[in-house]
């Protein structure tokens, strides 16, 4: 009997079933696979946009808002300038008298020149003045670096111009005119192009001498006009801070239309073809539009709105600059999502014998692909960084630095990493880390941007910083921390200086002014100057007071233009009432000088320099203590000068009798102050004072 070999088998229906389950099962899983990673990757793609965009919108507005501030300052400049001139008490009271002339200008101006000279007439001693004033405004005019200037009164009528000629004001010169008078603070003009380049005109209100600040209305306006075509385009030029496709424009609106600023244009002007819509504050907001003037090129652009004209700032990138790094990343995503669908396809054809190992592998050099992508992206971010000259930091909420750029390490000579978690009294010390935090508390309770200046010591050497402070917040609009910028301004700063120094010249020169109406008073400053500088030298009094003094002596005989001549020059004794007369120069000078921009230690030495350590001086009969040191030098020195030299009813003493006279009088004089002059006469440079050499 044959026996039979029976096997169980596994049936081909139920094999072939199952592997028709396990493809499905894994084509299920690369179809879903795939969409996630495109998910991802569209993800990626869009919050790749926000944040660039996001970072181009801070940035331009940064730019976009430091120029205007610029600006402001430049503005701001211009109409200081006239205030050499309108706070003149000469030419003060001069426009006063003109605004209580009632009727037409011209009509007095001329009625005064066919009168004789007689007096009789109003505008007499108006336009007996007239050429004076003419002077002084030229000189001025062609000192400030301004083509033509003219003095305006309440109506807007010119009476005064650099050029002798005064055709009347258009309409829109009348309205900013008027406008300066009635809101008593600067205005400033549209621009306008002329053959010499763009032109404009600056308004500064004009008051009387009794005028106190807020009280009284104006009575006139100095009207500056100034070629700005350089300035402007030095304004507007790039900075370091700019990137590819930057462009810095200027926009003014003029009958509701806007035109684009281009001094370097043979038109100097354009109109504006973009459609632009200020928001309520009258800014620009960040968004993509075609450019100012250029339609063919879609840019981003945010403007701000510059304080005062009718002028805006706009920021622009140029469109495909401001995406490159967009498109970039989004090549780079879906190029490795489409890596990765390809790689779960091929995942998928051998998930037979690879269903755990290789997978993971695979997704793990999918994430370390992404990493590397991120690293690059971030250094290419530290590439912009390292090659700007301004010094960028971010601090967290507790002040310890969590990025600098290349800049400010190398300027604080640290290395990056190492300054990475120091705070700001670390790496500058305790006082100069009070002040640059000063500010951080407002930034962070307030939410708006700070700009600070302060000096800082870099290796031993002063630098001047302009610092803008701005919150630094996550995805979730939450702060956490703030973005500094150190704009170096240590040649600006070093620029102001240079006009103080021609600002103490101008004093020198005042002196001699002066000293040209007294006969008796020639040389007197010069002298008194050098000789209260070098006993307060000998004394060891600080700098600051040597140069106040040296100041005070120079402006110490101002009120004496205000003391009738026929008393300065008067032979013989004066007396009570012309004594009276005399010593009422004090005041004078204190009324001139307490308006100027002038150290108040020298406003207090001119006025104390009359008082004696007795009380037997004037104006307040001060005594001891209550004379400060610098009006007790001058005080001394100013009688010393005055024995040495003739006067009308004597003649001129010798050093020697007038210090013997000043050490006799030791309960007027200071002691110390009579003791260190003594000691500076036996020196070289005070025998080249007394010869009248420099």
């Amino acid at each position: 009997m044959t026996k039979r070999n029976d096997t169980v088998g596994v049936p081909r229906g139920i094999g072939g079933s199952n592997q028709k389950v396990k493809i499905t099962v894994v084509l299920v899983f690369v179809l879903l696979f795939s969409a996630g990673v495109l998910f991802l990757a569209n993800k990626a793609v869009k919050e790749k946009e926000r944040v660039t965009l996001d970072h181009q919108e801070k940035r331009l507005g940064l730019l976009a808002d430091s120029r205007a501030r610029m600006v402001e300052a430049w503005l701001k400049n211009l109409s200081h300038q006239g205030d050499r001139l309108i706070k003149s008490d000469l030419f003060r009271l001069y426009a006063a008298e003109v605004d209580s002339v009632e009727g037409d200008l011209a009509g007095i101006f001329g009625a005064a020149a066919t009168d004789g000279g007689d007096g009789d007439l109003p505008g007499v001693d108006l336009a007996a003045q007239l050429p004076m004033m003419q002077n002084m405004l030229r000189e001025f005019s062609d000192y400030s670096g301004f083509v033509k200037a003219r003095i305006l009164n309440r109506k807007g009528q010119a009476y005064i111009a650099t050029d002798g000629y005064l055709p009347p004001l258009n309409d829109g010169q009348l309205k900013q005119a008027r406008a300066a008078v009635e809101q008593g603070s600067p205005r400033f003009s549209p621009l306008r192009r002329t053959p010499k380049g763009i032109e404009m005109d600056v308004y500064v209100p004009v008051y009387s001498p009794e005028a106190q600040a807020g009280d009284d209305k104006p009575v006139g306006a100095l009207m500056m006009t100034r070629q700005v075509s350089g300035e402007i385009t030095d304004l507007l030029a790039n900075s370091s801070l700019s990137a590819k496709g930057d462009q810095t424009r200027m926009m003014q609106r003029d009958d509701d239309r806007f035109f684009e600023v281009a001094p370097w244009t043979v038109e100097g002007f354009s109109p504006v073809t973009a459609e632009l819509s200020p928001d309520e504050r009258g800014n620009i907001p960040f968004g993509p539009r075609t450019s100012l003037s250029d339609m063919g090129r879609v840019v981003f652009s945010e403007g701000v709105r510059v304080a005062g004209p009718e002028w805006w700032i706009v920021q622009e990138v140029d469109g495909m600059d401001a995406m490159a790094p967009i498109l970039a990343f989004n090549n780079t995503v879906y190029l490795l999502a489409g890596l990765g669908i390809v790689t779960a396809l091929l995942a998928a054809g051998l998930a037979w014998w690879v269903l755990t190992g290789v997978q993971s592998r695979r997704v793990a050099e999918e994430f370390r692909s992404l990493a590397n992508q991120i690293d690059d992206q971030k250094r290419f971010i530290d590439s912009i960084n390292a090659n700007v000259d301004e010094f960028i930091t971010l601090k967290d909420t507790e002040g310890k630095f969590t990025y600098v750029n290349d800049a400010f390490a190398e300027a604080v000579g640290r290395d990056k990493e190492e300054l990475i978690g120091m705070d700001v009294e670390a790496v500058f010390g305790f006082d100069t880390a009070k002040r640059l935090t000063a500010q951080d508390d407002i930034v962070y309770r307030e939410g708006r941007k700070v700009t600070i200046n302060e000096a800082v010591y870099l290796r031993s050497s002063k630098r001047q910083f302009q610092i803008s402070k701005s919150q630094y917040c996550d995805q979730s609009n939450t702060c956490i921390g703030i973005v500094e910028v150190y704009r170096d301004m240590t040649e600006f700063v070093a620029a102001q200086e240079r006009n103080k120094r021609l600002a103490q010249r101008a004093v020198e020169a005042l002196a001699s002014t002066i000293e040209a109406a007294d006969p008796y008073l020639g040389g007197h400053t010069k002298l008194l100057a050098g000789l209260s500088s070098e006993v307060a030298r000998l004394m060891r009094l600080p700098d600051a007071e040597v140069v106040e003094i040296e100041t005070a002596a120079n402006l110490s005989q101002i009120g004496k233009m205000f003391v009738p001549n026929e008393i300065l020059t008067k032979p013989g004794k004066l007396d009570a009432e012309e004594m009276k007369v005399m010593e009422g120069h004090v005041e004078h000078a204190h009324r001139i000088l307490k308006d100027i921009d002038i150290d108040e230690g020298v406003l207090t030495a001119i006025y104390q320099m009359s008082e004696h350590m007795d009380g037997s001086g004037y104006p307040r009969h001060l005594s001891g203590e209550e004379i400060i040191p610098p009006a007790r030098i001058l005080c001394a020195l100013n009688a010393f000068c005055a024995m040495i030299r003739p006067r009308s009813y004597r003649g001129a003493k010798s050093a020697e009798e007038a210090l013997d006279i000043l050490s006799s009088e030791n309960a007027k004089f200071d002691p110390a102050v009579v003791a260190a002059l003594a000691e500076v006469l036996r020196t070289p440079s005070a025998e080249r004072l007394l010869a009248g050499k420099a």
